[in-house]
C-alpha cells in the first residue's frame, strides 16, 4: 500500500483538536436547531435548509454571523431576480425556450451583481435554481429562500451560542503561536552559537509559516472588534509580527553560516555574553506570547531586552574587526552580519512592544543613550 506524500495529510496537534472539536459541536447543534424548526412548522425542502447551514459554518462566531447575514439578503435578491426572469421571458419565448432563456438571463446578472459585492455570492445560486424550476408555483420558490434563510440563521445562532469565539480572539492566538515560534528559532540559533544543541528550525520555519497564514486569513472576517489590545490593527499586527520573524531568520543565518568563524571569547562569556541575550529575548517574547494568550494581565516591560540588545551591538561595532585591519575576514563578515541581526532584531521587538502598549516605554535607541550605563534591571 502506497504511503501519501508528505504534507498532503494536516498534522493534527492540540490547537487543531480545540477547532476540530468546536466546530463539530457547533456544525451539530445547527444542524438540530434547522431540523426541528423545519420540521416543527412543516416547511419543506429540509436539504436546502441543511445545506445552507453547512455551508454558513465558520471557524470564527462573527464569520459565521456575517455570513449568515449575506446569505439570508443574496437569498431574498436571487430568488426575486430569479422570479422576474421567468415572469418577463413568460410571454416573450416559446415555452419550449423559456427555461433555457431565464437560466442563462438569470445566471448573467446573479454574477455581474456578486462581482459587485462578492460577499453576495449566493445570488447565483438563488437565481438560478428559482429559473430552472420555471414552472412551480411561486411559493415553492418561497419556500426555498425561507429554507436558506432558515439554515443560515440557524448557523449562526448555533455559533454565537455553543462555544463562540470571534474572529479577532482566533488570530491573536494565532498571533501569539507566530510569536512563540520567533521566541523559538531565536532559542534555536543562540544557543547553537554558543556550542549547545538547538531544536530543528525547518520545524519551527514550518511553524512559523502555518500559524502566521492562519492568522492572516480570519483578519479580515473580524467583524465585532478588530484591534489588538494597544488599540493598533489585527493587520499591522501581521506585519510586525512578520518583520520580526525576517529579523529572527537573518539572525539564524549570521549564526548558522558563521558560527565556525568566532573565537570562543567572543560567545562564551565574553563580550557579547550569548547566553544572557538570549535568556532576555526568548524571556521578553515568552511573556508576550502569556500576555496575548491572557494568562498574564501586563505585558512584559521591553526596555531590559532593548537594552541588553543595544550592549550587544555595542560590543560588536568596537570589536577588533571594526577598529582594526585583520586579515580574518570570515571573522569580519561574521561580526557584521551578526550585529545587522541583532540591530534588527532590536528595532522589531520595540515595534512589537509599541503595538501591544503604545506610547508606555521610551524604547527608541536615541533615548536609551542616555541611560546606558544604567543597568537593566534598574531601568525595568
Amino acid at each position: 500500500m502506497s504511503r501519501l506524500p508528505t504534507g498532503v495529510l494536516p498534522r493534527i496537534d492540540r490547537k487543531r483538536t480545540r477547532d476540530l472539536a468546536r466546530v463539530g459541536l457547533q456544525t451539530g447543534a445547527a444542524v438540530t436547531l434547522v431540523y426541528v424548526v423545519m420540521r416543527w412548522y412543516g416547511i419543506d425542502h429540509l436539504s436546502w435548509a441543511i445545506i445552507s447551514a453547512l455551508f454558513s459554518i465558520r471557524l470564527a462566531s462573527d464569520s459565521t454571523v456575517s455570513v449568515g447575514v449575506y446569505r439570508v439578503v443574496a437569498a431574498l435578491i436571487g430568488t426575486a431576480l430569479g422570479l422576474a426572469t421567468v415572469v418577463l421571458l413568460a410571454d416573450v419565448l416559446p415555452a419550449r425556450w423559456q427555461i433555457l432563456a431565464s437560466v442563462v438571463v438569470a445566471s448573467v446578472v446573479a454574477n455581474l451583481m456578486t462581482t459587485l459585492w462578492p460577499n453576495l455570492n449566493y445570488i447565483a445560486v438563488a437565481a438560478a435554481v428559482v429559473a430552472v424550476n420555471a414552472n412551480a408555483e411561486i411559493m415553492t420558490s418561497l419556500e426555498r429562500a425561507l429554507a436558506i434563510m432558515i439554515g443560515s440563521v440557524g448557523a449562526a445562532l448555533a455559533s454565537a451560542v455553543v462555544w463562540p469565539e470571534s474572529a479577532r480572539s482566533r488570530a491573536t492566538r494565532n498571533i501569539a503561536y507566530a510569536l512563540n515560534d520567533c521566541r523559538r528559532l531565536v532559542d534555536a540559533s543562540l544557543s547553537g552559537l554558543a556550542g549547545a544543541d538547538a531544536e530543528d528550525t525547518r520545524r519551527i520555519d514550518e511553524d512559523f509559516q502555518r500559524h502566521i497564514g492562519t492568522a492572516r486569513e480570519i483578519t479580515g472576517d473580524a467583524r465585532f472588534k478588530r484591534g489588538l489590545e494597544g488599540g493598533h490593527s489585527l493587520a499591522q499586527g501581521l506585519v510586525a509580527i512578520e518583520r520580526l520573524w525576517h529579523a529572527t531568520i537573518v539572525l539564524d543565518r549570521a549564526a548558522e553560516e558563521r558560527r565556525s568563524s568566532f573565537r570562543h571569547e567572543d560567545v562564551a562569556g565574553g563580550h557579547l555574553r550569548i547566553d544572557r541575550i538570549r535568556e532576555e529575548v526568548a524571556g521578553f517574547l515568552g511573556d508576550l506570547v502569556a500576555h496575548l494568550e491572557g494568562r498574564t494581565a501586563e505585558p512584559p516591560k521591553a526596555r531590559p531586552v532593548v537594552h541588553r540588545l543595544c550592549e550587544a551591538e555595542d560590543a560588536l561595532r568596537h570589536s577588533k574587526t571594526e577598529t582594526a585591519l585583520t586579515e580574518d575576514a570570515d571573522r569580519e563578515r561574521a561580526v557584521s552580519a551578526l550585529r545587522f541581526a541583532v540591530d534588527e532584531l532590536r528595532k522589531n521587538i520595540v515595534e512589537i512592544a509599541d503595538l501591544v502598549a503604545p506610547g508606555r516605554e521610551a524604547l527608541r535607541r536615541g533615548e536609551l543613550d542616555g541611560g546606558r550605563r544604567a543597568s537593566p534591571d534598574r531601568a525595568a
